[in-house]
């Protein structure tokens, strides 16, 4: 007997359905986008140019169906360096131009529509990481891959909108994601 397996995708990485990945654990709570109906989840992995930096923006977002819009994001932003893999999850920020910068480091959301309700970020002794690879899928594509891991606190108090009320801080552990990534580097 021959089984012929032409055209399939069952071992191929660079097939045209690609199907993103992004999954942690917040203080041992479960959050993975495919464990979501996809109406429920927003995620992205976009790079662009910010003065003399490619900025790397990832994240996240699952979206409280019994509680629309709600949703809790988890992010990183890098100044994305080719030569470079790891690196720390603490939040710093960059200067893109004579009056303007960007974040980078880990953070975590809740956000309601499009008001945030709280923001959470590595404190100063985080000693949290986030790994970056990119491959080329053989259509073209780019996949940005990696794992991350970091704590988060938050400075404000938080409301009564906040379901992380009583967590001042959320500890993002075994992350792992898989995206393709939105390169506008050139535009």
């Amino acid at each position: 007997m021959f089984l012929l397996l032409s055209n399939c995708t069952l071992f191929n990485s660079n097939e045209k359905n690609f199907e993103s990945t992004f999954k942690a654990e917040i203080n041992d709570e479960i959050f993975d986008i495919l464990k979501i109906s996809s109406d429920n989840t927003i995620y992205d992995a976009v790079i662009t140019n910010q003065g003399s930096y490619a900025y790397l923006v990832v994240f996240a977002g699952i979206i409280d169906e019994t509680a629309f819009p709600y949703t809790e994001r988890v992010s990183f932003a890098l100044a994305l360096n080719e030569d470079k893999t790891n690196y720390s999850s603490f939040s710093d920020f960059i200067q893109i131009g004579e009056f303007s910068e960007r974040r980078i480091g880990g953070a975590f959301f809740e956000i309601n529509g499009d008001v945030r309700i709280s923001s959470f970020y590595p404190p100063i002794d985080d000693q949290g990481f986030i790994t970056v690879n990119i491959e080329t899928l053989n259509d073209g594509r780019e996949v940005v891959f990696g794992n991350f891991e970091f704590s988060v606190v938050t400075s404000e108090p938080l409301t009564q909108y906040s379901r992380r009320v009583g967590q001042d801080t959320l500890h993002i552990t075994n992350g792992e994601y898989r995206l393709l990534l939105d390169d506008r580097r050139m535009e």
